[in-house]
């Protein structure tokens, strides 16, 4: 699942992103995942959330089309895929792309940082499947309130955290991030509804 590139994973994955958008107004959601290669789940995971909870999450519709993608990245983790296929018609999302980079630009200096304390350790929890199937259902279970709950300003950022983690550990290898991720679920899904009123 997890498959570290010789260059740092995550400012490449970023440096993919940028140059996929280049100069244009408008990008398919598509291509942005098409951008990051054969790299398995982690990056498109990484590239939701983030989205999610860079500013480009207040874009109207950006935290529901995330939290699909979500889903579908969950549901395809438990039928045993290795990479994430997307219907035709969420394929062509269109996104906007200045909007993109300027959240890539933010992203830049945090991945620089993060790369510094990223080492490949504790595998078993990005390569045993039964690990893999509870980042799924966690996964699902997150995208469906950040679809339900995500027009709160605030809340699809605290349900994307975890993801994020999830995203980081299975990119990198490093498996220390999915104990994060399993360690911030709990009391960010609590808040995330109970700010919400559903509790």
């Amino acid at each position: 699942m997890s498959r570290p590139d010789k260059e740092p994973p995550l400012e490449s994955m970023l440096q993919a992103l940028s140059d996929t958008i280049g100069t244009r107004q408008k990008v398919f959601l598509g291509e942005l995942t098409d951008s990051l290669g054969t790299r398995g789940f982690g990056p498109v995971i990484l590239l939701a959330s983030a989205m999610t909870m860079l500013p480009t999450g207040i874009i109207p519709g950006v935290p529901a089309f995330m939290g699909l993608i979500m889903i579908l990245a969950g549901a395809q983790m438990l039928t045993g895929h290795r990479e994430l296929w997307l219907p035709p018609r969420i394929y062509a999302i269109q996104l906007p792309g200045p909007a993109l980079l300027r959240g890539i630009a933010r992203a830049e200096p945090m991945a620089i940082k993060l790369e510094r304390y990223i080492k490949a350790r504790w595998q078993f929890l990005v390569n045993w499947q039964v690990f893999l199937w509870l980042i799924a259902l966690v996964m699902i279970f997150s995208a469906l309130l950040i679809i339900t709950i995500g027009a709160i300003p605030g809340l699809p950022f605290l349900l994307a955290m975890h993801i994020l983690a999830f995203g980081l550990g299975l990119t990198t290898g490093d498996g220390r991030f999915i104990v994060a991720g399993f360690v911030i679920f709990l009391p960010s899904a609590w808040l995330a509804a109970w700010l919400s009123g559903l509790l």
